[in-house]
């Protein structure tokens, strides 16, 4: 995969203290805004997201006025969405979907690539249905950015890219390891006449078998000064040309290291294009675990270690007992949970005393440390509930 630093357009990434605020805010009127946005064309020119969000947010206060807040209470709620509307520079860097949340202490925009259907959500907490596929569990790897002068490493997960400082764990350069006159080799090498029979080193290793000698002592000891800096659960993407990882992954000890290679020129990407770049070649090895997940779920289902059933899932859900929750990609189910005495009540449609419980589920497993998966709706074992689950124990 070649990425290009120009094609990237603007998106936002969920940092972790985020991502705890969007799961355990329980402020009665948290505010959650979704709606589509344009990233060029006409739509950006004419300022049409920004009248939207104005026009939805004409509806927010009429909404929020229902609840009985005072005026002052409502007017602070409300005031950086107002400011946002009158952001033009906000406007012209976008990417498919926006995401705003407020309440009384927190207000966040996201920016992401997903197609949101415009819709708006107050309640007892953030509404994350459609963040599922951003929000869902970290995903952790390793990236390493490989070149000969210069070599990073980060753990990576869904969220973005973490650098681990390497200084005084491997060489700095390959001179350092090679231990002679490297570069005074290197310009003898690149004097050699065409007649000589000697090739000269243009850049390619395979061309220069010394050369090839040398790079692949330095990666020894880089994988060396790597090992105790890693967890070998988890998988290992490197970003490099193709012929560097190839030697790396020749004497790496490293028992997990992905034989895909995240082909970009490391001087001009930027660690935002990296771990997108670095996401699209993990999502199939994340599609065999949702796989695994569900295979695992239709096994155990009836058994007690998994159900499909909303009141069970909800009370699991509070006890922290839920590996992965599966939920039918646009569907809903509105009522009120009890977490208290553990009872569930549904209706029929949504009002200022019910709320999405299908969100419910998903802000506990979420909370706990479970994992979410949107599934469609004719692959739910139960026609009527939208949600399935696979417990822990």
């Amino acid at each position: 995969m070649i990425i290009s630093p120009e094609q990237l357009s603007t998106r936002d990434f969920i940092q972790e203290k985020d991502r705890k605020k969007l799961l355990e805010s329980d402020d009665p009127y948290s505010l959650s805004v979704f709606m589509p946005t344009h990233v060029h064309g006409e739509e950006v020119l004419q300022k049409q997201d920004a009248k939207f969000l104005d026009s939805e947010l004409r509806k927010i206060r009429k909404e929020l006025e229902s609840h009985s807040l005072d005026t002052a209470e409502l007017d602070d709620r409300l005031r950086p969405i107002e400011e946002l509307v009158q952001d033009g520079a906000f406007w012209r860097k976008q990417s498919e979907g926006l995401a705003i949340f407020a309440s009384g202490d927190w207000f966040k925009t996201l920016r992401l690539p997903l197609s949101f259907a415009p819709t708006h959500y107050i309640g007892s907490g953030f509404y994350l249905v459609p963040l599922v596929q951003e929000l869902k569990g970290s995903s952790p790897f390793y990236l390493l950015s490989l070149e000969l002068e210069n070599i990073r490493l980060f753990r990576g997960s869904r969220f973005g890219l973490d650098e681990i400082p390497l200084v005084g764990h491997i060489p700095e350069r390959l001179e350092d390891r090679v231990g002679y006159d490297f570069e005074q080799k290197g310009l003898q090498r690149r004097s050699q006449s065409p007649g000589s029979g000697k090739s000269g080193y243009h850049g390619h290793a395979e061309s220069d078998w010394d050369r090839k000698d040398e790079i692949l002592r330095y990666f020894r000891s880089v994988d060396q000064g790597l090992e105790p800096l890693m967890d070998s659960k988890l998988p290992l993407l490197i970003a490099s040309q193709e012929y560097l990882a190839a030697m790396f992954r020749e004497v790496s000890s490293f028992g997990n290291v992905l034989e895909e290679t995240l082909i970009t020129n490391l001087s001009e990407a930027s660690l935002t294009g990296l771990h997108e770049s670095a996401m699209e070649i993990l999502q199939p090895l994340l599609e065999a675990v949702r796989k695994e997940k569900w295979a695992n779920f239709s096994q155990l289902h009836g058994t007690g270690r998994a159900t499909a059933q909303l009141d069970e899932i909800l009370s699991a859900g509070v006890a922290g007992r839920i590996d992965t929750l599966f939920i039918a990609r646009g569907a809903e189910l509105w009522g009120s949970f009890d977490d208290q005495n553990l009872e569930v009540h549904t209706v029929d449609k949504p009002s200022s005393e019910a709320e999405s419980l299908v969100n419910q589920a998903v802000r506990l497993t979420l909370r706990h440390g479970g994992e979410v998966y949107e599934r469609d709706p004719s692959d739910m074992p139960g026609k009527a509930m939208p949600v399935a689950a696979l417990y822990r124990y």
